[in-house]
């Protein structure tokens, strides 16, 4: 199971909306019909929502969603004008984005999730024509589209999936964990101006320090960080594997039953082994340590394995976390 968390990608449709007797900004408009040359028009209804421009998404409002918003921005009966663009290049991404969720796992706090970040903000892909559009029946006002832009981590999730497939494709051997394990290690940390990825809803107790006015991502919000769908994870050098027993192993070391985990493995005896030092043994790409009270030193393991068709040397460096020492 691969946890996908979700991001911005380079791209904004800024809307700059001006009242008669001011402005209402920034937003976002996916508004295509053309306004004919006209400057101010008339106000029937607006709903202004002022938030910095990464944290925007052009959200699908059906008709009856408008009314309910009359009178919410401006008096009726104004004046407003409607500037759109479209913008690429100009805005650092992938950021996190503030709906994503974060670590730590709430179940097994030693496994750190979610595992990647991938696009997961205004994605525009084909829609059903058969679905409304807004994907809510009660916002249903019969209009119906081929393609659809939404926002969400069932954005991000079909990315990932569509990498784990091209990667089954040139390596039908490989195991889910190493296919997970080739996805997560390649992984990029850094945005498109070269600086760390940032978290739209980091907040102050459990943030990085401060990068341009925003945060930086911890793991527990990009994990490993953004998906690189490109030959690095088609060609990651080193995977870290596990197989059927050791998933089993790491079910027994939660204290599962064995009719329990014979709902995952048909056939299951008794639990005979569990993992020597906690679930936090489970070979994965990443660690994650829970000192408990008297512990102050703790010791994992990992096992790699080659995948590269040519020798290769590896050097290995590390970056303690802050209050930890190796």
């Amino acid at each position: 199971m691969t946890t996908v968390g979700a991001a911005t990608v380079d791209r904004l449709f800024p809307a700059d909306l001006t009242l008669g007797t001011g402005s209402c900004s920034p937003g976002q408009s996916l508004y295509a019909m053309k306004a004919k040359g006209t400057g101010m028009v008339q106000l029937v209804t607006v709903d202004c929502d002022v938030a910095s421009p990464d944290d925007l998404e052009p959200d699908l409002h059906a008709r009856q969603e408008a009314q309910r918003l009359h009178g919410r921005g401006a008096e009726p009966g104004g004046v407003v004008q409607l500037r759109l663009r479209h913008v690429t290049g100009e805005n650092r991404a992938p950021v996190v984005a503030d709906f994503s969720s974060r670590g730590p796992n709430p179940v097994v706090p030693e496994l750190l999730k979610p595992d990647v970040v991938a696009p997961g903000v205004n994605i525009l892909a084909a829609w059903s024509g058969d679905a409304s559009l807004s994907g809510q029946e009660e916002f249903d006002d019969g209009r119906r589209v081929e393609f659809n832009i939404i926002s969400g981590t069932s954005m991000a999730t079909p990315h990932v999936a569509g990498v784990a497939a091209l990667i089954r494709k040139k390596q039908p051997s490989w195991t889910p964990a190493m296919i997970r394990s080739a996805i997560m290690t390649t992984a990029g940390t850094l945005d498109t101006t070269g600086r760390d990825i940032l978290d739209n809803g980091a907040t102050p107790p459990t943030s990085g320090r401060r990068d341009g006015g925003d945060r930086v991502a911890t793991p527990l919000a990009a994990e490993t960080g953004h998906v690189r769908p490109e030959d690095l994870a088609l060609d990651p050098g080193l995977v870290y594997d596990a197989g059927e027993r050791d998933y089993v192993d790491f079910l027994c070391t939660l204290n599962y039953t064995a009719e329990q985990v014979r709902m995952f493995m048909p056939g299951f005896g008794i639990c005979t082994l569990t993992l020597p030092g906690g679930p936090a043994r489970l070979t994965s790409p990443s660690f994650m340590v829970v000192f408990v009270t008297g512990t102050d030193v703790w010791t994992l393991m990992r096992t790699v394995t080659a995948v590269s068709e040519k020798a290769e040397t590896y050097t290995v460096s590390y970056v303690a976390p802050e209050r930890v020492s190796r």
